[in-house]
Parts: C-alpha cells; structure tokens; sequence
C-alpha cells in the first residue's frame, strides 16, 4: 500500500483556507448554508495570517498560549525537555496583534473591524460546535463582516507577510485568491443589499 502524505505549513494553510473560502463563496447561490464553511474558512485564513504575522517577530512564543510559553521558557532556562506548545485562542492572538509591534508596524482595527472579528469568531463557534438542535443566523451582515477579515490579510500581508512567503508563485497564489474572495464578497453584500 503507498503511503500518502499531507504537508502542510503555516503560509500553505493561509492558501488552503482562501481556497476553502473560495469554494465557500461560489456555492453560497445556489445553497445558503455554504457561509457556514465560509465562516469556518474565513476565520482559519485570518487566525493563519495574525499567526504568520506574530511569528514574524522571530519566536512562536507570541502564537503560543501564555501558560504552554511560561512552560517552554521555564524547561529552556532549566536545560530540560521542551513541551509541545499550542496556539493560542482565536480572540487572543487578535489581542496580541493589536498589542505587539512587529517589524515596525502595529495593528489598529479601522471601523468595524473589531466587531467583525468577535462576531466571526462567534459564528464560527457556534457552526463548530452547536448542539444538534439547530440555530438560525440571518446572513445579510456576513459579506461586510468577511470584507473587514479579508482586509485585515491583506493589510498583514503589506506589513510583515509579503516577506516571509516561500516564493513568488506562493505569494501570487495567495493574492489572486485573496483578490477574487474580495471580489465574490462584494458581490455577494451587492446581491444582499437590494
């Protein structure tokens, strides 16, 4: 039996997202309940960039939650094992990214950034996990909601991200994608404001 393998690193999931989110958005006329991965897609692309963007300071330490970083430092400082780490919530790293400058440049939410990025981050959870009885999300507001994500990447990706694709075709990949979802976005906020 041949064994196959998925590769995938931090810049490659940003891409993989957007193409979800892509896919998502194409399907969202003909059945509505297509935002639902568009949520989960839009969310994953942007936590990927603020992620990226964080690491850009030279450590995962900044990505990490608080206490598996204290634990990371306390083993480095004692010369012992060092523990697996993981990602920090959603909303934290939003924190951070507001907190931290990187690179010489530091985040600040312009209008309804802030809002959009709580309530992604909401719909998102409640796709993943709500209880099997079922919820209804009037979707009008999304496509608006998705704009300010997708403005966030992009504005990540002229700060710190633009250097630290693996190459060029990469970083062409991820702007066609990140292009065309801006496109489908404002089409579909036309479509769903008359």
């Amino acid at each position: 039996m041949s064994e196959h393998w998925l590769r995938i690193d931090d810049k490659a999931d940003i891409i993989s997202s957007l193409e979800m989110l892509s896919v998502a958005l194409d399907k969202i006329g003909e059945d509505i309940a297509a935002w639902k991965w568009a949520m989960i897609a839009i969310h994953s692309a942007l936590q990927g960039a603020i992620a990226c963007h964080l690491r850009a300071a030279g450590n995962n330490l900044l990505v990490a939650k608080p206490e598996d970083a204290d634990l990371w430092l306390s083993a480095y400082d004692q010369d012992t094992a060092l523990p697996e780490m993981k990602m920090d919530w959603f909303l934290s790293l939003y924190d951070k990214l507001k907190q931290f400058e990187i690179e010489g440049y530091k985040f600040t939410p312009k209008g309804s950034q802030g809002r959009s990025i709580k309530k992604i981050n909401e719909y998102r959870n409640d796709f993943v996990h709500f209880i099997v009885n079922g919820f209804s999300l009037e979707v009008s507001g999304l496509p608006k909601m998705c704009k300010d994500c997708i403005n966030i990447i992009n504005e990540l990706d002229i700060h710190t991200l633009n250097s630290r694709w693996h190459d060029d075709l990469q970083h062409v990949t991820f702007r066609n994608l990140l292009d065309s979802c801006l496109e489908k976005i404002n089409s579909l906020e036309r479509c769903y404001s008359t």
